[in-house]
């Protein structure tokens, strides 16, 4: 465990002098986005063993997957440190204003996201499981949020502006969002299947 944890804190040192060195080289607005983007797709490959495991049985023992399930929590957690660095760029090239109560509320989904990033982040932890029990799992349902908030903010906040980056993440969240519909509807349709 503690070898595991000294190689994701040099991953994430390595991710860190990347960040640092392309952020030199490129414009910030754009170095921000790609941090989004970056946060947006780990997301995605946190959900992705679920997904495949609900859908797509057949590949639920798919090395790939198997290796992504091993390392959620890690990339989990990369994905807040990636979403906070976004937003704290993003406050700080807008010079926003953080006890304005309208901040919150044009930021709405954002801000959303960033807590619920924070509750999981929080509880992914051995002792959160043993400590929630039961309610982690519930817990952990705040996830299935994301997706559909990360759609949200970015057609709201990049509206007028659209680069590639853009177009990417609308296509990654759109296919999160109808992805996570079909994993909903399949458990939907066990349950009344069984009863």
């Amino acid at each position: 465990m503690k070898r595991q944890l000294i190689t994701y804190l040099a991953i994430a040192a390595i991710i860190y002098a990347l960040a640092i060195a392309i952020s030199l080289l490129i414009a910030p607005f754009l170095f921000s986005n790609l941090l989004g983007l970056i946060a947006l797709i780990c997301y995605a490959l946190t959900l992705v063993p679920g997904i495949i495991k609900a859908i797509l049985p057949q590949f639920s023992r798919n090395k790939l997957t198997f290796l992504l399930l091993k390392h959620r929590r890690f990339i989990g957690v990369l994905t807040f440190c990636l979403a906070l660095n976004h937003g704290m760029l993003q406050v700080i090239k807008r010079h926003l204003y953080l006890l304005n109560l309208s901040t919150y509320l044009h930021y709405f989904q954002g801000f959303s996201m960033m807590t619920i990033l924070i509750i999981l982040t929080v509880t992914s932890s051995n002792e959160a499981v043993k400590f929630h029990k039961k309610n982690w799992s519930k817990i952990h349902r705040l996830t299935h949020l994301i997706p559909l908030l990360a759609l949200w903010h970015i057609l709201d906040k990049m509206s007028g502006h659209w680069t590639y980056l853009t177009a990417g993440a609308v296509m990654l969240s759109t296919i999160l969002v109808t992805l996570l519909l079909s994993r909903q509807y399949q458990h939907f349709r066990l349950r009344h299947v069984i009863q």
